[in-house]
């Protein structure tokens, strides 16, 4: 199966190693996110990286204006972990057997952004990763497989990535067999149970030794650790 790996981050780095060990998966592309793209990436990682796998990598502004370098590569899916732009219907269309993603939440709760901050922000008791096929809405495409786990009292945001990390993993190993056999689950989500996470800005991670508490500022320190900015 050729796959065109689409990443920006150190999730994706991560779950790519997977990826490779997996039989009958051919990764013929790597594309990430250039010095010029506007969309930016805290959880990044250096973009030299990507080369270490000795596969093709395309650095690019938008993925949405690279219709001609996706049909050039012929993919039969495209495995989107770490992106935050959104992808348009005609790159959705372009390979045969469609986008594949990775959220950290257990959807249809917690679409949209910033999910292991808000996961620590919001006191979630449980996470976990959704590996689905993407369409035009955010996180709303039928789901493959999803992996739950425990969110700690004390966890920190790279606790939570750690956890995300093995979880995607596990995913890859049991669903990626399948997607290449043709044999994959697909079922769509309920619309009724969708939740969406708040979208945050620079200053959410802001504390106010006056009016926050002291269970809403350990939440913020957590929250915003590493790999991310910091409160």
């Amino acid at each position: 199966m050729r796959i065109v790996w689409l990443s920006a981050n150190l999730f994706g780095y991560e779950l790519l190693k997977e990826v490779l060990k997996i039989k009958g998966a051919e990764v013929v592309a790597i594309i990430t996110l250039s010095d010029k793209s506007k969309t930016r990436m805290y959880d990044g990682i250096e973009r030299k990286k990507w080369y270490d796998f000795n596969i093709p990598v395309y650095e690019i502004e938008n993925i949405n204006k690279e219709i001609k370098l996706l049909k050039s590569l012929y993919p039969d899916i495209i495995m989107v972990c770490g992106w935050r732009q959104i992808i348009n219907k005609e790159t959705l269309n372009i390979p045969k057997e469609g986008v594949i993603g990775f959220h950290p939440a257990l959807l249809p709760k917690g679409r949209g952004s910033a999910p292991i901050i808000n996961t620590i922000l919001e006191g979630y008791k449980k996470s976990g990763v959704t590996m689905f096929y993407l369409n035009e809405k955010v996180d709303a495409g039928d789901i493959i497989g999803q992996v739950e786990f425990d969110i700690g009292e004390e966890d920190y945001a790279m606790d939570i990535y750690r956890k995300i990390i093995r979880g995607g993993k596990r995913l890859l190993r049991k669903y990626l067999p399948l997607l290449i056999e043709g044999n994959a689950p697909r079922a769509p989500q309920d619309e009724k149970k969708a939740t969406y996470f708040k979208k945050r800005t620079p200053k959410d991670n802001e504390i106010n030794l006056d009016k926050d508490s002291p269970d809403e500022i350990s939440k913020k320190i957590r929250a915003f650790s590493y790999p991310y900015l910091g409160a």
